[in-house]
């Protein structure tokens, strides 16, 4: 019995915790500033609905089919800039096609085809080759680059662009990381010079409040001096000298490798192909930027007289290292150092992506293998042949990694040649990217600030063709700069002039069918039946209009 009352147990009962009134005070204070921040929120979303500034947004075109790059998404990296840079308007597919190949090409102004109007962008030379070579599948290569940015904004937008299924991603991009946008020497640099910050920064403009709060306290936008408006590499650059054993240099350096990293990372956790591009830029035939630290027998003036001198007595591999230190040497860094290629070389083994040989490519066309003039424009950006050129090798890369398992119908790929023209740049192109170089190198950094020169209020247009080239260079638009030339070749009976400026829009505007009717009555007045046939075809398919039905059963008669 006396073990059986001991084996009795009583029910417990749970003691009541007292929680000390100061905790309760002290929560409801650290979370009522974070309810009424959510509250805020929300009532800015309903009231300011286009405030936000998503990657990518509904293309105007396509009836909701299509999602386009947001052209007001730079407002994220630049705060000051009134107008600030924008991607390039190229729609794709909401809903990925089931046989799809989707490629974002990521990057700066080299990207974006600056100076070129965006029929200059290696982007498209590399999608028509893609075309040909899997014709069984939905091609879209979308273009991302914007000028005057860095990988802060890569890095950034990498999740917005993992969410649309990539099938592969291109970057091409370091020329920007001491003057873009929050670069380590920049004028748009807010938040101090730790990367962390400035990511943790571009993460709170997520928030409608934050942009708004952002947008009440921004500054004018920076001008030159009468009234004179700055370029992007004028207005951007705070800290103009930086030589090779600053701190600000090594700053540049090493988010150069945290972003590209971050940035790698987000796709290559997915499996997603990453193809990073090896830097180029212009060593034999652009001197040194305008700095008195640039001047000097030791400095970047005289190791670059020195690598020509070389160059001409023959020796070549010499002259190449020369020619690359007087780069490195370079106070002012609108060219990446050769540091920036060994990181590129670095991360793409550590994660596995593709180095693409850009730079190594350059040199092996160029004289004595040191790139310059017959590549690039200026001191970055290539020309013509130097965009397709870049298209080709990025081109390869994918080729050699095997096209994310398509499979590939290599025979269908045309020459160099034959890309180079599909290209569908004309003279008028070339003039409107001969006058914003000029509007370019006529400025700091090619000339010293004394002498810098505005180009764009000391020059007057020749004729109408330059006139309209003028216009367009500094901002008028492209589409109708061409179509008023268009017309006026047309009235002097220049059909075959004529057709080539409508063949460049039927490029840039493949989902419209106007330009393909203009062709095709240029084309039919210049005697070239067969083609304007098919441009007519090509339009119906767009979209049915009788102006077009009516001519292609006029030809069947």
């Amino acid at each position: 019995m006396f073990r059986r009352s001991c084996l009795h147990v009583l029910p417990l009962s749970t003691p009541h915790v007292r929680i000390p009134k100061q905790w309760v005070f002290l929560g409801i204070t650290l979370l009522t500033p974070l309810l009424l921040f959510g509250v805020a929120e929300v009532i800015a979303r309903v009231v300011w609905p286009e405030g936000g500034l998503p990657m990518f947004v509904e293309s105007p075109i396509g009836n909701g089919q299509y999602l386009v790059a947001n052209r007001s998404v730079a407002r994220r990296w630049f705060a000051r800039e009134r107008v600030p840079p924008a991607p390039m308007p190229e729609p794709f597919a909401r809903q990925k096609p089931a046989r799809g190949f989707r490629v974002f090409v990521l990057g700066e102004s080299s990207t974006a085809g600056f100076p070129y109007p965006r029929n200059g962008t290696f982007s498209r030379v590399l999608r028509d080759m893609l075309r040909d070579v899997l014709p069984d599948d939905s091609v879209e290569v979308v273009n991302l680059g914007i000028a005057a940015t860095n990988t802060y904004a890569l890095a950034d937008i990498a999740r917005e662009v993992m969410a649309q299924s990539p099938d592969a991603v291109l970057i091409y991009a370091g020329h920007n990381e001491y003057y873009g946008a929050l670069g380590a020497a920049s004028t748009e640099n807010v938040v101090g010079s730790s990367p962390v910050v400035k990511r943790a920064y571009l993460w709170t403009l997520r928030s409608r409040v934050v942009l708004a709060l952002r947008r009440l306290l921004q500054g004018r936008p920076p001008s030159g001096p009468e009234g004179e408006t700055a370029t992007l590499m004028e207005s951007r650059a705070g800290n103009r000298d930086i030589p090779p054993d600053s701190e600000i240099y090594r700053r540049g350096v090493r988010q150069f490798e945290s972003n590209l990293l971050r940035l790698v990372r987000v796709f290559r956790d997915e499996d997603v192909p990453v193809f990073i591009g090896s830097l180029a830029s212009n060593l034999r035939d652009q001197p040194p930027l305008a700095a008195r630290a640039n001047r000097g027998p030791e400095r970047a003036d005289g190791t670059l007289i020195n690598a020509r001198r070389t160059l001409a007595m023959g020796d070549a591999t010499l002259a190449q290292l020369m020619f690359a230190r007087a780069r490195d040497l370079d106070v002012v860094r609108f060219r990446a150092p050769t540091e920036f290629n060994l990181v590129v070389d670095r991360i793409a083994k550590q994660t596995g992506a593709r180095y693409v040989p850009i730079a190594e490519a350059a040199a092996r066309e160029a004289p004595g293998g040191v790139p310059g003039n017959e590549f690039f424009l200026e001191h970055v950006h290539p020309n013509r042949r130097g965009y397709a050129t870049i298209a080709r090798i990025f081109f390869e890369s994918m080729r050699d990694a095997g096209f994310a398992g398509r499979t590939a119908r290599l025979e269908r790929l045309r020459t160099p040649e034959d890309y180079y023209a599909s290209m569908q740049l004309t003279a008028f192109d070339e003039r409107i990217v001969r006058h914003t170089v000029r509007t370019l190198t006529t400025r700091w950094p090619f000339v010293p600030p004394t002498r810098r020169n505005d180009y764009r209020r000391s020059y007057t247009p020749t004729d109408l063709f330059d006139s309209l080239a003028f216009g367009v260079s500094g901002g008028a638009s492209w589409e109708t700069g061409k179509l008023r030339l268009a017309e006026e070749y047309e009235r002097h009976g220049q059909f075959d002039l004529a057709a080539a400026e409508y063949r460049g829009l039927v490029r840039d505007a493949p989902f419209f069918e106007e330009p393909l009717r203009l062709l095709a009555r240029m084309l039919l007045a210049a005697g070239n039946e067969k083609e304007a046939e098919a441009a007519l075809e090509r339009a119906l398919r767009l979209r049915p209009s009788t102006a077009a039905a009516n001519t292609l059963a006029t030809l069947a008669l």
